[in-house]
């Protein structure tokens, strides 16, 4: 018998699978640049952690700089006398002549990569205790000999092929403290010498007196624990460096600089 029911058309199959194909596409390609978006913005995120965690520890260091116990007052000038009275910070801008040691450090020729003394007296109070002393930044008590005064040395370096950390060497200890700082440096702000001393301006190591270093700068630059970025990602490689530079990473992963500037307190006026 005859039947009013009809089927679809080949075109009409067609045309429907074709507009199927734009949707489902344009979904899949929705959700792979947003997960590739998600990627480098945790990779960003991470930087940002690692970084303020660095800034966290060497903000603290150099508050501390200086620091020492008042053993008597000057009748004349009203100024306390301290157990410790040389340089508060002190830095290399390629880093230390030799192994760590507890006695001041000197600076080596070539071959490393900015570093920073900060020397203080540690104490009950201001350090974590170990063995009823005062400890340094690697954890260790101070021998006696040492009369509380550490010498705490930050600079990057690497533990294994492919790494560079954030890290702290003092006696004959050294211990990663952040990973993932590619690069650290410093600029140092000098006073004229004045009786009420006057920042004047910023320098390098070479170039700073230190006896007259108020306060320091810091840059760090960090970069991602993985390589997120594509070719197509080109915007997210680029970077300004601590010079202010501007570079692409050829790894795929990002970079980010970050600054802070803290003044000594004991060279506070």
């Amino acid at each position: 018998m005859p039947s009013d029911s009809t089927g679809f058309a080949l075109i009409e199959i067609l045309v429907a699978l074709g507009i199927g194909l734009v949707v489902v596409g344009a979904v899949l390609a929705s959700y792979l640049s947003n997960a590739q978006t998600g990627r480098l913005q945790s990779a960003v995120a991470q930087m940002d952690e690692d970084a303020q965690i660095g800034l966290r520890i060497l903000t603290r260091e150099l508050l501390m700089a200086g620091y020492a116990l008042p053993t008597s007052m000057n009748a004349d000038t009203r100024v306390f006398n301290q157990s410790y009275e040389g340089r508060a910070v002190f830095g290399c801008d390629k880093g230390f002549s030799a192994a760590p040691s507890a006695n001041p450090s000197t600076c080596a020729i070539s071959g490393g990569t900015p570093s920073i003394e900060i020397a203080y007296e540690v104490d009950l109070y201001n350090s974590v205790v170990s063995k009823g002393k005062g400890t340094d930044c690697a954890g260790e008590a101070l021998p006696a000999s040492q009369n509380g005064i550490t010498f705490n040395r930050y600079g990057v370096g690497s533990s294994s092929p492919g790494r560079s950390e954030l890290r702290c060497s003092s006696g004959s200890s050294t211990i990663p403290l952040v990973d993932n700082v590619e690069r650290l440096q410093f600029w140092y702000g000098q006073s004229d010498g004045g009786a009420s001393p006057q920042l004047i301006r910023y320098t390098q190591a070479s170039s700073a007196d230190f006896s007259r270093v108020m306060s320091v700068r810091v840059c760090l630059l960090m970069r991602s624990s993985e390589a997120p970025a594509k070719a197509e990602d080109a915007a997210w490689q680029s970077y300004l460096d601590c010079d202010g530079v501007l570079r692409t990473a050829a790894d795929g992963r990002l970079r980010r600089v970050y600054f802070s500037t803290i003044a000594l307190r004991s060279k506070t006026p």
